[in-house]
């Protein structure tokens, strides 16, 4: 604040001031989808892989990708301001078939029990979900079928 401060003094006592533009984006975000309309595009073909299982609603930090309301019902999450798609994992032969398809799940840190199996897929991309469809149509099984166990026990 004090630089600008000192810019406007230097203009108003006619001094030549340079001004440069503001970077435009200090936050990594998805690979292609860089548009809030790109991650509801991603949202929308992971919500047709589970044959109408999920749907999705919006905050304004990520897109939930939802079975049903209430406590455990999120099965997936497309960041808003990150560039991560994250999915409940616990298959060893899944987490497997990922990485030998060039994918880098990585385990999301946690303390809670509920979250335990949840991994983030960095930039991923729509083009990569329709590249490699039957994958994360599996990916998507897995992580309803993780929530679903978890509603089961609560």
């Amino acid at each position: 604040m004090r630089e600008l401060d000192k810019k406007e003094e230097m203009k108003r006592v006619g001094k030549v001031v340079r001004i440069e533009p503001m970077p435009t984006s200090v936050v990594p975000l998805l690979k292609s989808e860089t548009t809030r309309d790109g991650r509801r595009k991603i949202a929308d073909r992971i919500v047709g892989l589970s044959d109408g299982v999920l749907e999705w609603k919006e905050t304004d930090r990520h897109i939930g990708l939802k079975i049903g309301s209430g406590p455990y019902s999120i099965a997936g999450l497309v960041s808003t301001h990150f560039d991560r798609v994250s999915f409940f994992i616990r298959s060893k032969d899944l987490l497997q078939k990922a990485l030998a398809e060039g994918f880098k799940p990585k385990l999301r840190k946690s303390t809670i029990p509920s979250t335990k199996d949840l991994y983030q897929f960095g930039e991923l991309s729509l083009s990569d979900i329709e590249a490699h469809e039957a994958l994360f149509r599996w990916i998507v099984k897995e992580s309803v079928n993780v929530v679903m166990d978890h509603k089961g026990k609560n």
